[in-house]
């Protein structure tokens, strides 16, 4: 069996560990190689950190960002690959973002190729039209099997008369879970002189407009007027990005307990974890939002907006889902973290169980087991 998997970038950390995983699954007689089609992309260009061994076969075609390779470059240079390498499965890694994924279905489907898509989108995050639905239901017609982050992305498939069959592996939302319990538990007494609460809410990503920064801030800031248990309580922002002036601008306005950091690369992230006890990601798009797993796996509790793909499958006692947008929902979300630490703690532990179910040595298998079933029919 020759899988051919193609991916956009090869910076993403949480898909490398899935390939290499999937790695050790072949046989002598299987060959999986992934197809990058760039290096990383400009928006992450902060988070790339030290160079990274990849321990699993993969070819690079462009060593640039993404960005900067013209639409016509990757299209062509995907299909010669595709045509040489001559998979019996081609798994597509996404399928509307990049004209490259849209040709390779297409002309994997010419071949007589077996193909799996790789679904992260949901119907929260995906704007639709009769041209686009009738696109995507025609390559989805063209497919064997999916791959599907959670619940809200399944969903998503069921509406372009995708069937429940057709799903080989329903938990593919994974992280480097081994890689981010030792950094975490190695950690101590990280940033104490800078960090001063003893407690800590955290928002970790991008900071850009889809992320709705404004209203956990100034939640925050709100917090610390009228919930005297919250004295104590910090907020930790990790990241980088074109909002960061306008958030500095808010963060001034009420600058006690608020600590804002620049982007870092994901094996720094759990350092960052260890000052904090809960997660806040108030997103008004978010297809799923991998720092939810990343938290849950050092034992946070966590506040998500229910445009966030993740609160199905991660979200179940362990923290709260507040409507997007709504501030006063987030609001009450984290004046009930703040005024019960043992509760908080509790829920923290329940994050622990449920992320396991995520554990990356077990999607992988699941995932290998569906490629060798759809390699199998005639």
């Amino acid at each position: 069996m020759r899988v051919l998997i193609i991916h956009n970038i090869l910076w993403t950390h949480y898909k490398s560990i899935l390939f290499e995983e999937l790695q050790k699954q072949k046989s002598k007689n299987d060959d999986i190689r992934v197809l990058q089609i760039a290096r990383n992309e400009l928006s992450r260009k902060n988070m790339e950190g030290p160079l990274k061994k990849y321990d699993y076969d993969y070819h690079l075609l462009f060593d640039d960002y993404i960005e900067n390779i013209p639409s016509y470059k990757k299209v062509f240079a995907v299909l010669k690959y595709i045509r040489s390498y001559n998979p019996d499965i081609v798994n597509i890694t996404g399928f509307g973002g990049d004209l490259a994924m849209t040709f390779s279905i297409l002309y994997a489907f010419l071949l007589s190729k077996k193909i799996v898509i790789s679904n992260e989108s949901t119907s929260q995050d995906q704007q639709g039209s009769f041209l686009k639905d009738s696109i995507k239901k025609m390559l989805f017609k063209m497919a064997k099997g999916f791959i599907v982050f959670g619940a809200s992305s399944k969903e998503y498939l069921f509406k372009y008369g995708v069937k429940q069959e057709q799903i080989i592996e329903e938990k593919a939302a994974v992280v480097d879970d081994v890689s981010i319990l030792e950094i975490f538990n190695e950690t101590n007494n990280f940033l104490e002189n800078e960090i001063v609460t003893s407690h800590n809410f955290i928002f970790v990503g991008r900071l850009i407009p889809e992320k709705n920064l404004d209203i956990l801030i100034s939640g925050f800031q709100r917090l610390k007027r009228e919930v005297s248990q919250a004295k104590d309580w910090g907020l930790i922002v990790l990241g980088s990005g074109g909002e960061e002036k306008n958030l500095i601008l808010l963060k001034n306005q009420q600058p006690d307990d608020i600590f804002m950091f620049k982007g870092v690369d994901w094996q720094t992230v759990p350092k960052y974890l260890t000052r904090a006890n809960c997660l806040v990601l108030p997103s008004i798009s978010e297809p799923w939002g991998l720092v939810v797993n990343e938290a849950m796996i050092c034992g946070l509790s966590v506040i998500v907006s229910d445009k966030c793909g993740c609160k199905d499958d991660l979200v179940k006692g362990n923290g709260f889902i507040f409507k997007s947008g709504n501030e006063t929902e987030l609001f009450d979300a984290m004046s009930e973290i703040v005024k019960n630490e043992n509760s908080n703690i509790e829920l923290g532990s329940v994050s622990k169980e449920i992320i396991k179910d995520f554990k990356v040595e077990n999607v992988a298998k699941r995932i290998f087991m569906g490629f060798e079933n759809i390699h199998q029919r005639k």
